[in-house]
């Protein structure tokens, strides 16, 4: 950490920070307002109608501008927000992102109560809401079968021609003149057909059943504690995930599970369907920014060619799309034990705050709102400025080089076939919104001839 706030270490743990302000009540309000309002958009599960309100109102623009004026009133030490019978740390300096991800999950831990309220709807025994003892047992589950540590699953070559048999039915029908027309609701058909037979199996394919039963249960999930648990439909969907855990397929990612295991193996398996929800979106959004970058769709059309399954340029246009709309914006922890700071104490049970839009769009970063892949290099996450789109440390999501490998297949497999161009909505690829609302982007897929060319700047679209 810098020596703008230290954090004093004791016994390898951070026992406090040098410093922890307070922030007064109007403050509080205007963060509860500004920042955790937006969260409202969904954060289990999507609600069209405000996402687009918060685009119309540019609501993550001024949640990061709101945050910047504490940073000009109290200084970049971790804010205190006295919120009755609920009090949160909010993180303001980067650094201080690194010792808390590096810190989790203890004592910094990831069931917090907002978390264990929300997940508890579909997932009531999940890693991500399990106590020490329980998380050190599942988590290793988790980074087996998702191939944490390898760049590559070691299914990688089955997960691409996954994808390759699915997306290109959305080309279906395609000719040089009568090009199609591609929303998130035609996009995300094909997305969850991948997601099923990746993660349970071909004969999941079209269980659309089993997706329909689980974002029910995440609708429900969206309002936490202040909805009951739908008891029957969560055993529904349990029963519907057991039929393929019982008899898992060779090669998907539930046959790596343990057998026979008092894991509960469908609130671990129902994660992983939960998270590529957000994974489709961020591809999709990549999708839209390549169609505005020319240079840049270039440069992954090429990548395509190689037969490398490895494909580090398209990867890191995903992390930008995550960069600019990240699609965990507010990344939770829980104090497991109380911190000190001078003759403050802040108290167990106390919530963390990472808000990640105020890190990724830092004004004092040159590109803070345009594309630049070049930043990220290998890299998944760049803790030291804030920019965690899987979050780091002990706690980082085991998924993060799986998701990135399968998202850059299902680019490719697009990009290898078409030219694509964005027609809505309208962006200014120097100055890009604060908000992409997914369900409102659409592009012009056109089937191309053998040889590559990039894609025509649409009106409001100039080559960049």
């Amino acid at each position: 950490m810098n020596s703008r706030n230290q954090a004093i270490f004791s016994n390898a743990r951070p026992a406090g920070f040098v410093r922890i302000n307070r922030a007064s009540w109007i403050d509080t309000l205007r963060v509860v307002a500004a920042v955790m309002v937006p969260t409202a958009k969904g954060v289990i599960i999507r609600r069209p109608i405000m996402e687009r309100l918060a685009q119309r109102q540019d609501l993550d623009t001024g949640a990061v501008r709101q945050m910047q004026r504490l940073v000009k009133k109290y200084g970049r030490a971790p804010l205190l927000l006295p919120i009755p019978f609920r009090p949160q740390l909010l993180v303001l300096d980067p650094s201080d992102v690194s010792t808390v991800l590096e810190y989790s999950p203890r004592p910094f831990a990831t069931a917090t109560w907002e978390k264990r309220a929300a997940l508890a709807h579909f997932e009531p025994e999940n890693v991500l809401i399990s106590d020490a003892s329980r998380r050190a047992e599942l988590r290793p589950v988790h980074e087996h079968a998702l191939a944490s540590a390898n760049r590559l699953h070691p299914s990688s070559a089955r997960f691409k021609t996954i994808v390759d048999s699915e997306l290109p039915e959305i080309l279906d029908g395609i000719g040089a003149d009568r090009p199609n027309e591609l929303d998130w609701s035609a996009f995300s058909q094909a997305w969850f057909r991948i997601v099923r037979r990746t993660v349970l199996g071909d004969r999941a394919r079209n269980d659309v059943t089993l997706t329909k039963t689980l974002d029910d249960l995440r609708t429900r999930a969206n309002w936490a504690f202040a909805a009951s648990i739908d008891r029957r439909k969560l055993r529904r969907f349990q029963q519907q995930l057991g039929q393929y855990l019982r008899q898992p397929e060779e090669g998907t990612l539930i046959s790596r599970l343990p057998k026979g295991s008092d894991f509960d193996l469908e609130s671990q398996v129902a994660q992983w369907l939960f998270a590529f929800d957000a994974a489709g979106i961020a591809v999709f959004r990549t999708l839209a920014l390549l169609a505005c970058h020319p240079s840049y769709w270039a440069k992954a059309v090429d990548e395509v060619k190689d037969p490398e399954l490895d494909r580090p340029f398209t990867r890191s246009c995903l992390l930008e799309a995550l960069r600019l709309w990240p699609t965990t914006p507010v990344i939770l922890r829980e104090l497991t034990e109380d911190i000190k700071s001078g003759d403050r104490t802040v108290v167990r049970g106390t919530g963390v705050i990472i808000f990640a839009p105020f890190f990724h769009r830092d004004p004092e970063l040159a590109y803070a709102n345009r594309m630049e892949p070049s930043i990220w290099g290998p890299n998944d996450t760049l803790p030291a400025v804030g920019f965690v789109p899987f979050s780091a440390g002990g706690a980082i999501c085991p998924a993060h080089n799986l998701v990135p490998a399968i998202a850059s297949f299902a680019i490719g497999a697009l990009l290898s076939e078409a030219d694509i161009t964005l027609l809505q909505p309208s962006l200014t690829v120097d100055d890009l919104p604060g908000t992409l609302n997914h369900f409102d982007i659409r592009l012009r897929l056109s089937k191309r001839p053998v040889k590559a060319r990039a894609p025509h700047a649409a009106a409001g679209f100039p080559p960049h």
